[in-house]
């Protein structure tokens, strides 16, 4: 299993990516990059509303 870190396309069905936070201890693992995104977007609009709206 390869794991592309902070985001990447993932090359085959056992890749998974993984995204961490700048602002927090907040990790997370998908098997999509598209998917990983959505939570990501989703941390930082619950958690972290300042940088998500940062212009």
């Amino acid at each position: 299993m390869n794991t592309n870190r902070n985001g990447a396309y993932v090359a085959s069905t056992t890749d998974v990516v993984e995204r961490s936070c700048d602002h927090c201890e907040w990790h997370a693992v998908d098997d999509t990059y598209p998917a990983l995104i959505e939570r990501y977007q989703d941390h930082l609009r619950e958690e972290h509303p300042r940088i998500w709206l940062r212009r």
